[in-house]
């Protein structure tokens, strides 16, 4: 779990400069036998919001975290049985990213607040899972 932590490290160190800062790759990978870990981001088709996040944050998000580390999958609300994830509550706004670890929700950023914001959040909630 060390390895997340430093992930988390680096990634906030990385993505707080702001916008114009370069990316650079987080070599850190999830250590052999950890637990899936895996980040869900919920849009719909016709979501605005979403596209934004999916042209502002993926981008950044393929070049900052190995995929091997925190892989990264939108699930479509109206294509997806969501009664089948392990949620603690209901997704009401779109989009919004779940962090999930071993099939259960760990915790989650609500709605789209921007990229830094968002890879603030996540760096704090990735840093929390230790």
């Amino acid at each position: 779990m060390r390895s997340r932590v430093a992930a988390a490290a680096a990634l906030l160190f990385l993505l707080s400069a702001g916008p114009n800062t370069g990316r650079a790759a987080l070599n850190v990978a999830a250590p052999a036998g950890a637990p899936p870990v895996e980040l869900l981001v919920f849009e719909r088709a016709d979501c605005t919001y979403c596209r934004v996040f999916r042209r502002d944050v993926l981008p950044q998000y393929r070049q900052a975290v190995r995929e091997d580390a925190v892989p990264l999958r939108f699930v479509d609300i109206d294509r997806s049985d969501l009664g089948s994830l392990a949620l603690k509550r209901r997704i009401d706004t779109l989009p919004t990213a779940v962090l999930m670890k071993n099939g259960s929700e760990v915790d989650r950023i609500v709605g789209y607040w921007g990229p830094d914001n968002f890879f603030k959040l996540l760096a704090h909630i990735l840093a929390r899972m230790e």
